[in-house]
């Protein structure tokens, strides 16, 4: 493993459907030497190699996101958020219920919105996964805060989770 590799951060969630699709995705580019990874994994096993851990405290998943080059996530708020907040514009990978990873197509629905938005970049595929993790590692991360030291990425997403819940 080399260290001089971009860091990938991977969230699944906690939800006790599997998520194979995005960890066969992160298996296939940590071992194909462009980056490197740690997946939070939750209900969906690793394959033997592939650096993670089922969940991550508070702790943890903070060092992780300041360490990473770049972040993949489920389409949680939760997720995208912790990201945004820390410079990140994450690629949101939205749990698919065709696949039998949801029981429903909301992530597919909010992943558009916010994509729509600029907030988030999406994938749908292996492909198209390392394409934007090749320009996330890229383009690096930023960190503005207004006068108060409040983020405003943090302040415009809650805004349109507003907007979305109140439709």
């Amino acid at each position: 493993m080399s260290a001089g590799r971009p860091l990938v951060a991977v969230f699944v969630g906690t939800d006790h459907h599997r998520f194979d699709r995005l960890v066969d995705w992160a298996a296939h580019l940590h071992f194909g030497g462009r980056f490197r990874f740690h997946v939070q994994h939750g209900a969906t096993p690793l394959p033997p190699g592939l650096p993670g851990s089922p969940m991550l405290d508070v702790m943890r998943l903070d060092a992780l996101l300041e360490r990473a080059d770049a972040v993949v996530t489920h389409a949680g708020p939760g997720s995208i958020m912790d990201a945004r907040e820390r410079g990140h514009v994450p690629v949101v990978v939205p749990r698919d219920p065709g696949f039998g990873e949801h029981v429903d197509d909301h992530q597919l629905r909010f992943a558009k919105f916010l994509a729509r938005r600029g907030v988030i970049t999406t994938a749908y595929d292996v492909d198209q996964l390392a394409t934007r993790l090749q320009y996330a590692t890229v383009v690096g991360r930023s960190r503005p805060t207004d006068e108060r030291g409040a983020s405003p990425t943090l302040a415009r997403f809650e805004a349109m989770i507003e907007e979305l819940v109140h439709r």
